[in-house]
């Protein structure tokens, strides 16, 4: 009797350990789990290039180059896209092992439609190889297999609700900075800005030998100014292209080449001392009245950049501050006294 007690006693013991062991590995997270379920890169620090991939042949390669992440080898990556990926990457957990009677189709959603994840580290070693799929039915998570795995599981970021997989990211218009001018003042060398329609206010500020700034007409046919500049005001005229960014690209825009065939509203130049230049043009595409007057103003613009390298829009209450015309930078002349 008291072996067949025994027996029972060790039977349930082993059955909750097992139990145990199960639920265990299903919510397990952290340094303590198989190769294939630890897809997180623990330190981002480590993180130097991430190459993804779908099954469209649509790829992003993202490669950390001091301070900045470049994207495809050719532009700067947006920082917040990166910073958002990077957060993911190290913080992925396995939130439960599918169940078996859907684990066949899980796979084969995964081989259809997955998107192919691969991260290196600073020496140019894999850290890991993954594949990420489709949410789950309660939207709480998102398939993924390690790859050369069989076992796939849902994974989720623990301070995140939702799928993934949607930072995952390809094509050039979610990877690519939006900014449009990111200039130090003290790396200015020249600034023009040309208005077709208003030629007597377009103007050249050019760097002298000394500290100073030269402002004058861009076109001769405009009389220089008999008025002293303004102090300062060219130094805060420049501080303004320190950090201009768009809205968001256009590039895929249906009637983009017939926009950059219509005289522009503004055309901005600007040289570095290293001799870098970059040209944007600006074209009103939004225009609101004002209820009192009714009155129209610009709200964006349609943005070109060097002459298509990007096709962007911008908004008026962030460029504004640049759109000044030739007499701003100049003090009213001083009218003479009245004399008894």
């Amino acid at each position: 009797m008291k072996r067949t007690w025994l027996l029972i006693a060790l039977f349930l013991l082993l059955g909750a350990g097992a139990y145990y062991t199960l639920r265990l590995k299903k919510t397990q997270t952290g340094s303590h789990v198989s190769w294939d379920m630890d897809f997180a890169v623990k330190n981002p620090g480590d993180i130097a290039k991430i190459f993804i991939a779908d099954r469209r042949g649509q790829t992003a390669t993202l490669e950390r180059q001091g301070d900045t992440w470049i994207y495809n080898g050719r532009y700067k990556a947006r920082p917040t896209a990166v910073q958002t990926l990077l957060e993911t990457l190290s913080e992925l957990n396995v939130l439960f092992i599918p169940p078996k009677s859907s684990e066949e189709s899980t796979i084969r959603g995964l081989a259809a439609e997955g998107i192919k994840v691969e991260i290196y580290g600073k020496n140019g070693e894999k850290l890991k190889s993954y594949y990420v799929g489709g949410m789950t039915n309660d939207e709480r998570g998102t398939y993924m297999i390690m790859d050369g795995a069989e076992q796939p599981y849902a994974v989720h970021v623990p301070s995140f609700i939702g799928q993934v997989r949607v930072r995952y990211m390809v094509g050039d218009d979610n990877w690519r900075d939006r900014t449009v001018f990111e200039e130090k003042p003290e790396d200015i060398q020249s600034v023009s800005i040309e208005y077709p329609q208003q030629k007597s206010e377009s103007f050249r500020i050019e760097k002298t030998d000394g500290a100073g700034y030269d402002v004058q007409p861009l076109f001769s046919t405009t009389p220089r100014s008999k008025s002293p500049l303004r102090k300062g005001i060219v130094e805060a005229y420049l501080l303004q292209y320190e950090k201009l960014g768009a809205e968001g690209f256009e590039t895929d825009y249906p009637l983009r080449d017939s926009v950059t065939a219509l005289v522009p509203f503004a055309i901005v130049s600007v040289k570095k001392n290293d001799g870098q230049e970059k040209q944007v043009r600006f074209w009103p595409v939004s225009i609101q009245y004002t209820t009192v007057s009714g009155e129209p103003f610009v709200v964006r613009y349609f943005t070109d950049v060097n002459n298509g390298e990007s096709f962007l829009m911008t908004q008026e209450h962030v460029f504004g501050p640049i759109f000044r015309g030739y007499h701003f930078f100049f003090s009213e002349p001083e009218k003479p006294r009245l004399r008894n």
